[in-house]
C-alpha cells in the first residue's frame, strides 16, 4: 500500500511543476544542432529553464557516439518531434546506421522519443526498473507534458517500451569503439543508466548529475544518490555530460549537487521531525548560495512535496503498532 501511495505522490509532485506554465499550442520545431565535445562524440544541449510551450520541453542533454560501423544515441528526448530531429541531425554528420539508443531513465524529457528510434530499427536499452516505471507512469506523465508544452509539440508521441533491459554492466561495440553501460539502482530514480565512451573518456550520466540547475527528486533516494555520486566521481572520465547543464571537467558540479541534495534531505527530514505541516515545510528559505541554480524556486517546492510525503509515510509506517 505504501509503495503505491509513494508512486501516486511522485506523479502528483511532477504535476506541480508541469502545471506552472500552460499553453494550448507550441511551435513544433526544436532546431537541434549537434555540438562536438570529443572525437566522434556529439551533444544536443538542453536549455537551463523550465519546460514551456516556447521550448517544447527541450531542457535535456542528449547525444550520440559514432563508431566505425554504427551510432549509439544517449537519451531520446521528450517528444516524437524531438527524436525525429535528432535522427535528422545525426544524419547530417554520418550516414552510419543508428543501431543503439540508451535511455538513462524513465523521466519524460529523456524517454518519450523511444518510438521514433524503434521505427528506425535501433536497439533500445533501459534499466529494468526504469522500464517498469515508464509503463506505470508514462501515460499520466504524457498527459501532463501535453498540458505543459502544448499539443503541437507532443502530436504523435506515444509511450513505448525498450527492446532490452539492463541490470548490470554491459559493453557494446559500435565498431572499433567500446561503449560501457553501467546500472545504478535507487539513486535519482529506481533505475538509472550511465554511458561511458572508452575511447575518449566521455561519460554521459543522465540525471545522476545536474550542473547549474536544481535537481529533481520525485523518485529519488537521496542517501543512495549521494553514494552514487562518489562512485561516478571516482570513475575514469575526461569529460562528463550531465542530464542538465554544461559540460563537467572537474568535481565542482559534484560538490554543488551534493550540497543541494543534502540541504533538501535535511530540510524535509527536520520538518517531519518537528511535526510541521506541508504548508510550513514549503516556507523553508532557500539559502543564498543555491539561488544561482536554474529553476530552483519551482524545483524546491516540488522536491519538498515529494520528500515530505515520503518521509511522512515512512514515519507513519514505523509508528503503526503490529499485533
Amino acid at each position: 500500500m505504501i509503495r503505491y501511495a509513494l508512486v501516486a505522490s511522485a506523479i502528483i509532485s511532477w504535476s506541480i511543476l508541469l502545471f506552472l506554465d500552460t499553453a494550448d499550442a507550441g511551435y513544433g520545431r526544436y532546431s537541434l544542432a549537434p555540438d562536438k565535445v570529443a572525437d566522434g562524440v556529439f551533444v544536443f544541449w538542453g536549455k537551463q529553464e523550465p519546460s514551456t510551450w516556447e521550448n517544447g520541453g527541450n531542457i535535456v542533454n542528449t547525444g550520440f557516439i559514432i563508431g566505425s560501423d554504427s551510432v549509439l544515441v544517449v537519451d531520446t528526448g521528450p517528444t516524437k518531434v524531438y527524436a525525429a530531429e535528432m535522427i535528422s541531425a545525426i544524419r547530417s554528420i554520418t550516414s552510419l546506421p543508428i543501431r543503439h539508443a540508451v535511455v538513462t531513465h524513465h523521466h519524460p524529457d529523456h524517454s518519450f522519443g523511444i518510438q521514433q528510434f524503434k521505427k528506425n530499427n535501433a536497439n533500445i536499452y533501459m534499466h529494468k526498473n526504469g522500464k517498469a516505471l515508464l509503463e506505470l507512469e508514462g501515460p499520466t506523465l504524457l498527459g501532463f507534458l501535453e498540458t505543459l508544452i502544448g499539443a503541437n509539440w507532443v502530436t504523435g508521441t506515444k509511450i513505448d517500451n525498450p527492446t532490452h533491459t539492463i541490470e548490470s554492466e554491459r559493453t557494446i561495440d559500435i565498431g572499433n569503439r567500446l561503449i560501457t553501460i553501467f546500472a545504478f539502482n535507487n539513486g535519482h530514480t529506481p533505475g538509472d543508466l550511465v554511458v561511458h565512451d572508452n575511447k575518449t573518456g566521455t561519460l554521459f550520466t543522465g540525471d545522476l548529475v545536474f550542473y547549474g540547475r536544481a535537481a529533481s527528486v520525485p523518485h529519488a533516494t537521496i542517501p543512495v544518490w549521494l553514494r552514487h555520486l562518489t562512485t561516478l566521481l571516482d570513475m575514469k572520465w575526461t569529460n562528463l555530460i550531465p542530464g542538465h547543464g554544461p559540460i563537467v571537467t572537474d568535481k565542482e558540479a559534484f560538490d554543488e549537487l551534493r550540497s543541494y541534495l543534502t540541504f533538501l534531505n535535511q530540510s524535509a527530514t527536520n520538518a517531519v521531525k518537528r511535526g510541521d505541516t506541508l504548508a510550513e515545510a514549503l516556507q523553508i528559505q532557500i539559502p543564498t548560495h543555491f539561488r544561482h541554480l536554474a529553476v530552483v524556486e519551482s524545483e524546491f517546492q516540488r522536491s519538498m512535496v515529494s520528500l515530505f510525503r515520503k518521509l511522512e509515510m515512512e514515519e507513519f509506517d514505523s509508528t503503526v503498532p503490529t499485533y
